[in-house]
């Protein structure tokens, strides 16, 4: 087993790259990892898929990540990382080896994990996909609490009928006024099945802001 030493991963449930980090993030300092050379199809699945392994492999990774926790040193059950030599993913695994969360590396340590992977013997890892993940993946991170929010406050909206709060955001989205309810509801769904725009943005702050008041 070929082992990559002293990285930092941020595991979440979405795919964050590095520069999306943020201060208050669960950083791991990780000890020692066992990596694996996978196929680029592998690695896509994870990122948009769920998948769940059915391999052997999964004893052999079994307790060997370690981390640095204060000034003790603990292990994680199921944890690798994943490399087909051009990009390079941290993935947790539950007891049933469901892939549970993925992550990024530095940019200088993704650099030494691929130069490693370039040097080692490919595996092919069986597994399932079990269902599809959300896809926010051409989304920053900013812009996907964006859209998670405004999506909550509208359906709550609309559950309760409340047709003064539904007309507002539809006038500050489109500077139009209208009256039907059921268009207003569906539009504004449809506008935030497309990119997060300057206009989502000023509404997530005018409706934030209301919110505290």
């Amino acid at each position: 087993m070929v082992y990559i030493y002293d990285i930092l991963l941020n595991f979440n449930n979405d795919f964050l790259e590095f520069y999306e980090w943020d201060k208050n993030d669960n950083i791991l300092h990780i000890k020692k990892m066992p990596m694996l050379k996978v196929d680029s199809k592998l690695i896509e699945d994870v990122l948009s898929k769920k998948v769940q392994f059915d391999d052997p492999f999964i004893m052999e990774i079994l307790n060997k990540t370690e981390v640095f926790d204060n000034k003790k040193i603990k292990t994680i059950k199921y944890a690798c990382i994943l490399t087909d030599t051009y990009r390079t993913i941290g993935v947790l695994l539950t007891d049933d080896y469901i892939v549970a969360k993925v992550s990024d590396l530095l940019l200088d340590e993704n650099e030494d994990a691929l130069d490693i992977s370039r040097r080692i013997g490919f595996r092919n890892l069986a597994y399932n996909i079990i269902g599809v993940k959300k896809n926010y993946s051409f989304l920053t991170r900013n812009e996907v609490k964006i859209k998670k929010y405004l999506i909550r406050e509208i359906k709550l909206a609309y559950k309760e009928q409340d047709k003064i709060k539904l007309s507002y955001l539809y006038f500050e989205l489109f500077n139009k006024n209208v009256t039907d309810i059921e268009k207003i509801f569906e539009d504004l769904m449809l506008s935030l099945n497309e990119e997060i725009n300057e206009k989502h943005k000023k509404l997530y702050e005018l409706v934030k802001l209301a919110s505290t008041k």
